[in-house]
This record gives structure tokens, C-alpha cells and sequence, in this order.
């Protein structure tokens, strides 16, 4: 065969949709494995990128995404609220906790930003608390993550919510942009020293960073012994078993892993990129042989 005649043939289109995902540091993080897994069973021709972004150039690199027409993304820590000021549109999660960890190409070539985590973690969790509107919330952290979650716990109209904190400044933002949206009671307070969990009947959200990649390491906090119907989650999800996670296990809490949220928020990505449902249980073993790998 003529070589023009093979590059032509190999150059012929439509050329596959991208999409990435931006953080620092992304090493150790399976979204990859996952989102091809989730485009191969599918059927679609979509190829995903991890790419580990300085955070001195996030702007170039922004740009250069949208100037490249990949079709979406994720946006890992620490750049979920430093990418809203590239994008055409938010929707309403992602406007409300102001925090984007998931962007989308529209049909005009515009992009739109939204938060996928809240709404992944709120689907795992219904699963094991079917009361949980009858339920106090405690959730430590008030960065993208956190954020995204109360938010969609204050949508979900649980009963209270109480952001746990160092920065009360930012505690208190959250708290006051969420004001009104529903029933549920919101409110901060600071996190000074140990955090003691004492409470019977709470759900407790670990949703700061702290353990991602680091199995030794946790937040401070004590669990009182013999805790009664108590929900201990972390949205960490490398280890899946964290320090945090271990801890409430020993004071006799039910656990919740980072797994079930990752997959939840990939789920509802790939559904809008690709306009198709997924097959989460497939996702979730993807995960599990990516660590089994590593």
C-alpha cells in the first residue's frame, strides 16, 4: 500500500473527544482507570488525560484545554474554586458552594462548570441512611469538597448541618450562602484541638484532604466508645480504609468510603459527556484493580 494513501487513511475523522483530569498532586489517583473502563463499555471513543498541573500556571493551562476543545473534565484539589473565573456558566451546586470539580463542553463551545461530588457522596450515603433527613450532620473541612457536600445535604433538607472548621471565615461563608435554601439548619464552629465525637445518631463527614496518600495520617478527633447509630465517612479514597475510618470502627460506627462518592460523581460525569448511564458496579471494580495494581 502507497504510504500517503495509509496516513490519509489513519488521519480520516471524527478525531475522539477528550477530556482530562487537572489536580496537584494526581499521582495515585484512579479517576483514569475509571472513566476509560466506564468510555470502553460504552462503546465510546472518548480518551481521558490526568494531568498534574503548577499551580503558578493553572491559567495557561486552562486556557490551553479550551483552546484544544477538549469536551470535559474533572478538577481535583487544589484547583476547584480557582477554575470558576474560566468558565461560561455554573449550575446551581456548583454556583451555591462555589466549587467546580467537574466541566462540560455545551454544544455552542461554551463550558460549563458543576460539582459532582456533593451529589456522588448524597447517593452513596441515602443507600445507608434512609433517615438521613431525621439526621444531625457534622463535616469537617470547608474547601471544594467539603463545601460541595453540604451543600447537597442542605438541597437533601437533612435536619442540621454543622461545618467544622479552622478558618472560621470560611466556615461561616459557606454557612451564609446556603442560608435559606432549605429547612435544614445550618451553622459553623471552630475546630480547636481535638474534636470530640460524642454524639449518638450523627452522621460525621471527614471531607478535608487530610490522609490522601498519607495511610497514617488524620484530623484531630476523638470518638467517644460505643457511639449508637453513628455514620463515620471519609471522602478520601487512597487508602480506602483511612486512620479516620478505622478510628470510628473501633468506637462501634458504621463506615462510609471515599469509593462510593468517586464513583457516584465519575457516574454522573460520564452521563453528561456521553448522554449514557454507565455501569457503576463495573467503575467501582475498576477502582478496586487499580489499587490492587498499585
Amino acid at each position: 500500500m502507497d504510504t500517503n494513501t495509509s496516513l490519509q487513511a489513519l488521519m480520516k475523522g471524527p478525531l475522539p473527544p477528550l477530556y482530562f483530569c487537572i489536580g496537584n498532586p494526581v499521582v495515585g489517583n484512579p479517576t483514569q482507570h475509571m472513566m476509560e473502563k466506564a468510555f470502553e463499555q460504552l462503546g465510546y471513543p472518548g480518551r481521558y488525560l490526568t494531568i498534574e498541573v503548577d499551580p503558578d500556571e493553572l491559567e495557561p493551562s486552562i486556557w490551553g484545554l479550551l483552546a484544544m476543545h477538549f469536551q470535559g473534565g474533572n478538577v481535583t484539589a487544589p484547583f476547584k474554586q480557582d477554575v470558576l473565573s474560566y468558565l461560561d456558566e455554573l449550575t446551581e451546586s456548583a454556583s451555591l458552594c462555589d466549587a467546580v470539580n467537574c466541566i462540560t463542553r455545551k454544544d455552542d463551545g461554551t463550558y460549563i462548570g458543576d460539582n459532582t461530588d456533593g451529589k456522588g457522596f448524597l447517593q452513596s450515603l441515602v443507600e445507608i441512611a434512609p433517615d438521613l433527613e431525621r439526621r444531625k450532620v457534622v463535616v469537617f473541612g470547608s474547601g471544594g469538597a467539603a463545601s460541595a457536600i453540604v451543600t447537597e445535604l442542605a438541597l437533601h433538607g437533612v435536619r442540621e448541618v454543622v461545618v467544622v472548621n479552622r478558618t472560621l471565615t470560611r466556615a461561616k461563608t459557606l454557612v451564609d450562602n446556603l442560608a435559606g435554601i432549605s429547612r435544614t439548619t445550618l451553622s459553623w464552629e471552630p475546630w480547636e484541638g481535638i474534636y470530640q465525637i460524642k454524639e449518638h445518631d450523627l452522621v460525621v463527614v471527614q471531607a478535608t484532604s487530610v490522609g490522601l496518600f498519607q495511610p497514617d495520617d488524620c484530623i484531630k478527633v476523638a470518638f467517644t466508645p460505643d457511639l449508637h447509630n453513628v455514620i463515620a465517612c471519609d471522602v478520601v479514597f487512597n487508602p480506602v480504609e483511612t486512620t479516620f475510618l478505622k478510628k470510628a470502627k473501633l468506637a462501634g460506627c458504621q463506615t462510609l468510603d471515599g469509593l462510593g462518592m468517586l464513583v457516584n460523581q465519575g457516574a454522573i460525569a460520564v452521563k453528561q459527556w456521553t448522554g449514557k448511564e454507565p455501569d457503576r458496579a463495573l467503575m467501582r471494580l475498576s477502582l478496586e484493580e487499580a489499587f490492587a495494581v498499585c
